[in-house]
């Protein structure tokens, strides 16, 4: 009787996966379709830039990103050995779409900066100590998960392994975003104090960096108390889902940051063309702030 309720409990959290995941992908798709006309003059008419080419990244990978997720939950017929092939790709996808996100965000810090030498440097060194603390970490220990049959047929397998990995490399990966976001805080308090409350531009620079910054913060934090927190059979999956979440509001938070920084400038340029730009500033690739 204990093992049918098992069994029992997990069809049920399996489902609510299924769902969440069902309801994660409709979002990401119904958003790309509200965006489309925004997407399609960003791509047309902005200057091509490594940070462009970022969130092309971001915007396009994502999408097959989901569609393997999607695949996966509602294939129950998948055979193991192509379940292991999806997820290790899946795994992969999601580490370079966050990299690439964090990416963007470090290029807009640097942008508020302007670019200055001793920052884009402290920032490229760091960035090389993250990425190489995370290799040492997936090279030292080595517990890759373990993929096993589902016992009923709501989804074709299921996820299990150590916990150790995940929350240490999300570690790494809270410290970058701290550093970004104390040098964004930084700049917008003192442009705050030497510019004063009426600054439209420093409107911009808060809605789009620190707001969005601190939304990538806390989520990448969520999945570290869950990892530790959660410790119930199927915590796994569940923790899987809030990776697979955070990637995704990752991917949708740069792109929404980009796109909005490269509108609000072209609607200044075309509005007061004599005046400064987020342009000029380096914020965004948009429309020359000449009249």
């Amino acid at each position: 009787m204990s093992s049918l309720e098992n069994i029992l409990e997990l069809g049920w959290v399996l489902w609510g996966l299924n769902y969440a995941n069902m309801a994660v992908t409709t979002s990401w798709a119904y958003d790309s379709f509200l965006t489309l006309a925004d997407e399609v003059a960003f791509l047309t008419q902005s200057q091509w830039k490594l940070a462009k080419l970022l969130y092309i990244v971001c915007r396009y990978v994502t999408c097959g990103y989901l569609t393997l997720e999607m695949l996966v939950a509602f294939q129950p017929m998948m055979s193991i050995h192509m379940c292991q092939v999806i997820y290790s790709i899946n795994t992969y996808l999601g580490g370079f779409i966050v990299v690439c996100a964090e990416a963007v965000f470090l290029i807009r810090v640097c942008a508020i900066w302007g670019f200055r030498r001793s920052v884009v440097v402290l920032f490229s060194i760091s960035g090389l100590m993250y990425v190489t603390a995370a290799t040492v970490v997936l090279s030292i220990i080595r517990s890759p998960p373990t993929i096993t049959k589902s016992p009923i047929p709501v989804t074709s397998c299921l996820e299990t392994g150590s916990d150790k990995t995940i929350i240490i490399l999300y570690v790494i990966l809270v410290a970058a975003e701290i550093q970004i976001w104390v040098f964004a805080l930084y700049k917008v308090a003192a442009s705050y104090w030497h510019r004063g409350v009426r600054n439209r531009l420093l409107e911009q620079l808060i809605h789009h960096n620190m707001i969005y910054l601190t939304c990538g913060l806390v989520f990448s934090l969520g999945v570290i108390l869950t990892t530790a927190r959660l410790n119930v059979s199927y915590g796994f999956m569940i923790v899987r889902f809030l990776r697979n979440w955070q990637v995704t509001v990752h991917a949708f938070l740069v792109t929404k940051m980009y796109r909005g920084l490269w509108r609000a400038d072209r609607r200044r340029a075309l509005l007061e063309p004599d005046s400064f730009s987020l342009a000029t500033f380096h914020a965004a690739p948009g429309v020359s702030t000449q009249a």
